[in-house]
Formats: C-alpha cells, sequence, structure tokens
C-alpha cells in the first residue's frame, strides 16, 4: 500500500526561537530545579536551547557567569516581607525564611552563592530590602551592613544543610542512635550533653531553621545598643 501522506516541508514546521540570554538563563534556571547545579554545564544548556555550546559564550563568558545569573534570579524570586503589625523584625525574619526558599528551590545553589559576592540587580533589591528593615529598626548603618553579609552566609549555609539532609535523609533510627550517644555519654566527661539529650536532638528543620533567625536578628539588635564604636569588623 503506498503511503498517501502530504510530505511536510520544512518551511512549514515552527521556527525555532531566536537565542537570547533570556532564553539561556530560563534554560540553565529549569535545569537547575530538576537535575541540580551539577547538571548546569553550558554544553547541557545548549541542548536545551537547540545550539551548540559556542552560541552561548556570546552572552555569558563561561559557566561561573552563567551561574552568577541564575543565582541573582533566585535572589529576584525572593519575596520581601515589609513591614507590619509584628515591626522590621518580623518582616525581617519572614524575608530570610523566603531568601532561603528561594535557594532550596535551585538544589546545589547554596554552595556556589557561599564563594560568590553577588553585585547583580536581584541581590542588590534584596540587600536594598533588609537595610530598609534594619533602618526601620534604628540599626546603624555598619551593623546593618555586616548583618546583610552574614544573612546572604547563613541562607546559603542552611540551604546546603537543606540538600545534604534530602539526598542523605537520616530519618528516625539515626535521630535515635543520635539521643542513645548523647543520653549514655560519660556524665563525669559530659554530664550537660547527657541531660540535653532530647533537646539536643528533638527539634526539626523548621524550628532550627526559625530559632537561629530569630538569634541572628537579636544579635543585630543587642549589638546596636551598644553603639557603633563597640563593634571592630576584622581586616585580613
Amino acid at each position: 500500500m503506498t503511503d498517501q501522506s502530504e510530505p511536510v516541508s520544512r518551511r512549514a514546521r515552527p521556527a525555532k526561537p531566536p537565542l537570547s540570554r533570556r532564553a539561556i538563563l530560563d534554560a540553565a534556571r529549569a535545569l537547575m530545579r530538576e537535575r541540580g547545579v551539577e547538571a548546569v554545564s553550558l554544553r547541557q544548556v545548549a541542548q536545551q536551547v537547540e545550539t551548540g555550546p559556542a552560541s552561548l559564550y556570546a552572552y555569558f563568558a563561561n559557566r561561573d557567569v552563567l551561574l552568577e545569573h541564575v543565582l541573582d534570579a533566585a535572589y529576584g524570586e525572593v519575596e520581601l516581607v515589609e513591614v507590619g503589625a509584628g515591626g522590621w523584625r518580623e518582616a525581617l525574619a519572614a524575608t530570610i525564611s523566603n531568601t532561603i526558599d528561594a535557594l532550596e528551590s535551585y538544589p546545589g545553589l547554596g554552595a556556589f552563592a557561599l564563594g560568590t559576592i553577588p553585585t547583580l540587580p536581584g541581590a542588590l533589591r534584596l540587600a536594598e530590602h533588609e537595610l530598609a528593615l534594619m533602618e526601620a529598626g534604628a540599626i546603624p548603618e555598619d551593623r546593618a551592613a555586616l548583618a546583610v553579609d552574614l544573612i546572604a552566609q547563613f541562607a546559603a549555609a542552611t540551604a546546603i544543610e537543606h540538600r545534604t539532609r534530602k539526598e542523605h535523609p537520616r530519618g528516625d533510627v539515626e535521630r535515635r542512635h543520635v539521643r542513645a550517644a548523647y543520653e549514655n555519654a560519660d556524665p563525669a566527661l559530659f554530664p550537660r550533653v547527657a541531660r540535653s539529650a532530647a533537646l539536643l536532638t528533638g527539634p526539626d528543620e523548621r524550628a532550627r531553621r526559625e530559632f537561629s533567625i530569630r538569634a541572628i536578628i537579636a544579635g543585630i539588635r543587642t549589638d546596636a545598643a551598644d553603639g557603633p564604636a563597640a563593634y571592630t569588623p576584622r581586616v585580613g
């Protein structure tokens, strides 16, 4: 039987979307969300946008530059919480938590963030908001500047820890093992560890995150009460 179907002309096929910085960045973001930062190579991204790796160099000088833009896109996704009934502390705590969530949505990006000094618009938007919240709390500018750096490090480190726990879940069995090890610690050498075994192993990830965020904010405010001259940043 002869195939009577009409051949499809190449001209009738949908045109490939034009290559652009946005298309490349969107492909890299989608790839990272699905497979993690390790999967984001120029070759893999090029396959996603149906071109050769060499074509990407016209838009991003190398992989690190591309990852910097993915990181900035993540910062740009952070929901910024304005001052409300809870005051600047609650707004800052919620913004920090949202920053962690944004980084966690891109598996492995937290590790890259730790080694990066962000200068792109998404990061500047986030820093500006954090500074504004601390200004509302009468935090001296020098401490607020240090706090922005501390918050960025904490958010990235927390995102890394979350990914590690997700990839290598410890579960209740290991939790019980750790608790038993603390409870059975030599009371002559480690009396406080043995006594606090349940407390040391009880809080879940969310509780630990919330405590850490509030401890950071409390520390910023406490230092501020001592006056700007009480803190001397280390140089070198």
